[in-house]
């Protein structure tokens, strides 16, 4: 039988009830005080009348009270809806009703954020708010404090619902992906053998719980047994000294959390001894970066993950004990996971030849909430279709080329933004790249990049362009450099190559 989130994590407090579940900045809880917080907290939605019928939004940076509402509702039975808190109050309103959240939790440095969204015409019948400056907390989690903290009933099951995650966008508005409880059991076990994780470990996990990325490797741990430990929000000193303060044992980032870890100045002062696997992923891990991690963390493997909201998220994984030459790879499928590279047809294309990536397995989504139509376009004959583009080798590994709609067709060549980006982020004066189409008169679309250089670095756009003709096919080379401070992103650290395409021409 395949346990419900709540179920991993009351095994766990069964199994070792005084390690530490949960650790955020200076406060922390062992599995028997997380697991007593929530079923206390469950029974505090029941006695505010929140139950199973109920979609319940949550705005809150990372902290304790965000974790245990989290894993409250999964025990409930009640769907849970982490909200991105860096959105623009229009986009998070939009969010909001397109969710059907019935109930909303504010965290109360959110609540400017939540006034200016305006949603009074949403479905939202009730706003609570919840203070999470203080160990007590007030208002809600005093009401839950005076429950039992006995295992409360439970509606949930492997097949229900557990969370709507949306999208971070980089290719339209984002979508609300529903993911059940056996989606999250299947993404926990293709984590920790993925990564031989034990309840030895301490994971470092910075970014917001509302990506799914995040919110999955916290379930991972609660259920192997180990601690999680996160922050309100992302500062590298911060991050640092959680590592060297928890003896952090493993860290999961995006390759723009990883460079500002790099550019710390004094970085070497802190005990990174600990640290045994680094794991990467949301962008490209590049041969420059992958130097500057080794040089951080000398005792750690390092990991690069591919994966996508609507895959809870692990779709394939690179590992240190793979051979060196596959380094520029994704790795291989995770357990769980089969994959397919596909042309514009649907059928096979040969190993080697680029296509579109579609992966099939338990962890997939069970579709976008009242979506349909994007339901159907993503979910053919049980694969999922994701957009993305690659090509696989004959030992089964990945390799990354872009998104399905960013390739770029010039005179009839098509040509992967990630060739051309990969060949700019060899120059050693480079610090970060992407690669976008314009469109063109004669050749339909050209190549055209915009870069930004490492510090007290210069370097002229012929000089770069004549770096790429020595490395790529003529066709692939950019027709123009534009050199820039910084690149638009989203929240996950992806370029977001349609505001690029814009932005980075004025």
């Amino acid at each position: 039988m395949i346990p419900t989130i709540g179920e991993m994590l009351a095994i766990s407090a069964g199994r070792v009830p005084g390690r530490r579940a949960l650790v955020c900045d200076d406060r922390e809880l062992t599995y028997r005080e997380l697991n007593a917080r929530v079923n206390q907290t469950v029974r505090g939605l029941i006695t505010c009348g929140i139950t199973g019928h109920d979609r319940v939004a949550l705005l809150l940076h990372n902290s304790v009270e965000l974790a245990v509402l989290l894993m409250s509702l999964a025990r409930a039975g009640i769907v849970g809806i982490p909200l991105n808190h860096r959105l623009h109050p229009g986009e998070l309103a939009a969010v909001i009703a397109q969710s059907g959240a019935t109930v909303l939790f504010v965290g109360e440095e959110l609540e400017p954020l939540f006034t200016a969204c305006k949603i009074h015409a949403s479905s939202v019948r009730s706003v609570i708010q919840v203070k999470t400056a203080s160990a007590q907390g007030e208002g809600f989690f005093v009401l839950c404090g005076r429950q039992p903290d006995s295992h409360p009933p439970s509606a949930a099951g492997p097949g229900r619902d557990s969370f709507i995650i949306f999208t971070s966008g980089t290719t339209g508005f984002p979508r609300g992906v529903v993911l059940t409880h056996s989606n999250h059991f299947w993404n926990a076990v293709n984590y920790s053998v993925a990564y031989g994780m034990t309840e030895t470990d301490v994971e470092l996990g910075l970014s917001p719980l509302f990506h799914s990325s995040t919110l999955g490797r916290m379930i991972t741990c609660f259920f192997v047994g180990a601690t999680f430990v996160t922050s309100r929000q992302f500062h590298p000193e911060t991050a640092m000294e959680l590592i060297a303060r928890n003896r952090v044992t493993s860290i999961t980032q995006s390759p723009t959390m990883y460079a500002a870890l790099g550019n710390l100045t004094g970085a070497d002062r802190y005990d990174t001894g600990s640290v045994r696997r680094v794991v990467s992923g949301a962008a490209p891990l590049f041969p420059g970066l992958r130097k500057d991690l080794s040089r951080l963390f000398p005792g750690a493997g390092i990991f690069d993950l591919y994966g996508l909201t609507e895959a809870a998220p692990g779709v394939s994984i690179l590992t240190p004990h793979d051979p060196p030459e596959k380094m520029d790879s994704v790795g291989r499928p995770m357990v769980s996971v089969r994959i397919r590279i596909v042309d514009d047809c649907g059928d096979a294309v040969p190993v080697g030849e680029c296509g579109e990536i579609l992966c099939k397995g338990p962890n997939v989504m069970k579709g976008y909430y009242n979506n349909e139509e994007a339901t159907a376009a993503a979910l053919r004959d049980g694969w999922l279709h994701t957009g993305d583009t690659g090509r696989s080798d004959a030992d089964g590994y990945l390799y990354l080329t872009g998104r399905k709609k960013e390739m770029i067709i010039r005179g009839g060549e098509k040509i992967c933004p990630a060739d051309v980006e990969r060949v700019l982020h060899a120059h050693p004066a480079v610090a970060e790249a992407a690669v976008i189409g314009v469109p063109d008169d004669y050749w339909g679309e050209r190549v055209e990049a915009v870069v930004i250089l490492r510090a007290g670095e210069t370097l002229g756009e012929q000089d770069l362009i004549a770096f790429c003709s020595r490395h790529l096919a003529r066709y692939k080379i950019p027709a123009r450099v534009t050199f820039t401070d910084r690149l638009p992103k989203n929240t996950a650290g992806k370029v977001i190559k349609p505001a690029l395409t814009i932005w980075g021409r004025c």
